[in-house]
């Protein structure tokens, strides 16, 4: 199956919006305040991720922008 330029450019919009709301310091904050406890220090007290922050985010990211293609519009 080929995608249409306009398929593209949604899935393209998609993944700027994931990227934007899950790699920025306030997230960070958020989830350490979650997981910390749980599974280790996400980020610092600034939201600097720290590498376990890091691939959690990534699998997050990863598993979201998975979902997404799988949406039939």
């Amino acid at each position: 199956m080929t995608l249409k330029s306009s398929d593209k450019w949604r899935f393209t919009l998609y993944t700027s919006i994931v990227v934007v709301l899950l790699f920025n310091p306030t997230t960070y904050k958020f989830v350490n305040s979650l997981l910390a406890n749980l599974i280790g220090r996400i980020a610092d007290q600034v939201g600097c991720p720290t590498q376990l922050g890091f691939l959690v985010h990534v699998i997050v990211f990863t598993l979201v922008i998975r979902y997404l293609m799988d949406i039939h519009h």
